[in-house]
């Protein structure tokens, strides 16, 4: 980049408001926000892309009833790349955590004026604040880019899928929203998701393949029941050998030092009020990670294969079945992409060091927006440690770090001039 260049990068950078970006962030906390219910956060996203401060023209993606993408663009002059800022305008919990404490509650509370404590703060209402902080201080500047900025904040991202009886728009997660927003009008050169990486860039995660494992039962009153035919009794001989495959699958699929993970999240069976009663099945369910360049259907067939083995040395578990209920890629692009050369100039610049390049256990959109062709990483700020996390814990919920979000408002600036290039 020029020095006239990096004079107009600075000139942004003084721009940044940072009353501001606490207010935006604080706003979007306060607005409840659980999967399945982004209506309102989505109009309150909408309102702020269309203001003055902002400079984008935004328009509202109905997703479902009640559910809204939102789709900010800052046109450029022409002649330069566009970049896009996704993020997921839905928390993993809503207001019936908010016992848990300040992080859980949808409610944004200012601790020491260097936090933001409150749901969704650090997963990624945040990331939201320093997406638009970074346009509205470039806009302030009166600095025209060559190319677009785009700004979607999606509905349905987090990782929830309907089963069984669960159904309706709050099990509709693992990018719904993005994949409609990417067919109906968000596209860009390039992508960056703000997820919380703690500042650190995310060219690759895994991908994840969720089934269920139904043993059947015998049902029966107990005063008749067997010990072998009870379906919960009987589970516990496939859990052995789920216990057993998981170190073997994790260390097969090592990339170095990194490992994907197995959970077995759920096990169903039975009826709590009716003890006198032996369950007629009992269904286990597993979510199992594989590599970035794994299709899901290679879990699959682990897991497929590993219930065959247990049934050939279990005949008790005969009739046992495994299917898969939520599938979803994994993605990687070459370290030497340059969106990620790019990222890392700028981080490097504005911090002082280069970036830390990393591999995710977690899933995000970025693996929808690279299978759709638009080259994406994840590279977001929200958390230091404080007293049990970076950003979150399970005793303080979720919060996220004011002095992190300046920073990385600052290394967006200079990405998004860039990248989108500036126009005399």
């Amino acid at each position: 980049m020029t020095n006239a260049n990096m004079d107009l990068v600075n000139k942004a950078i003084e721009s940044i408001d940072r009353d501001r970006l606490v207010k935006l962030v604080m706003d979007l906390v306060d607005i409840p926000s659980p999967t399945g219910y982004e209506g309102e956060v989505a109009r309150a996203l909408n309102d702020v892309l269309n203001s003055s401060e902002c400079g984008m023209k935004s328009v509202m993606q109905p997703v479902g009833d009640d559910r809204y993408n939102t789709l900010g663009r800052l046109q450029g002059q022409g002649g330069g790349r566009s970049l896009m800022f996704n993020g997921h305008l839905d928390t993993s919990f809503g207001p019936e955590q908010a016992h848990r404490g300040l992080g859980y509650q949808c409610k944004a509370t200012l601790v020491d004026d260097e936090w933001i404590y409150g749901m969704g703060s650090f997963n990624m209402k945040s990331a939201m604040g320093t997406y638009i902080t970074a346009v509205e201080a470039i806009h302030k500047a009166g600095i025209k880019l060559g190319g677009d900025v785009v700004i979607s904040g999606v509905a349905g991202e987090i990782e929830k899928s309907p089963v069984n009886d669960h159904e309706g728009p709050e099990y509709q997660g693992y990018g719904v929203g993005t994949k409609y927003a990417i067919t109906h009008g968000a596209i860009a050169d390039f992508c960056i998701l703000g997820e919380p990486t703690n500042m650190m860039l995310i060219p690759r995660h895994c991908g994840s393949c969720w089934v269920k494992i139904t043993i059947p039962g015998h049902l029966i009153h107990t005063a008749w029941s067997e010990v072998d035919k009870n379906a919960i009794n009987k589970s516990r001989l496939m859990l052995d050998a789920i216990h057993d495959w998981i170190p073997d699958y994790c260390e097969r699929h090592s990339l170095g030092d990194f490992q994907p993970r197995v959970n077995v999240s759920a096990i169903e069976g039975g009826w709590s009020w009716r003890g006198a009663r032996t369950p007629d099945n009992c269904v286990i369910y597993m979510d199992v990670r594989t590599l970035p360049d794994d299709l899901p259907i290679k879990a699959y067939n682990e897991v497929r294969d590993l219930v065959n083995r247990a049934v050939d040395d279990n005949p008790q578990l005969a009739g046992t079945t495994v299917e898969p209920f939520m599938t979803v890629p994994g993605t990687s692009i070459p370290d030497d992409h340059e969106l990620i050369q790019t990222i890392t100039q700028a981080h490097t610049l504005q911090l002082g060091k280069a970036p830390e390049l990393g591999i995710e256990t977690w899933m995000s959109d970025a693996a929808h927006m690279n299978r759709y062709g638009i080259p994406t990483v994840n590279y977001g700020s929200a958390g230091r440690i404080r007293a049990g996390g970076g950003g979150f814990s399970t005793h303080q919920g979720e919060a996220a770090h004011i002095g992190d979000m300046l920073d990385i408002i600052k290394v967006y600036i200079q990405v998004i001039m860039e990248i989108c290039g500036v126009v005399d």
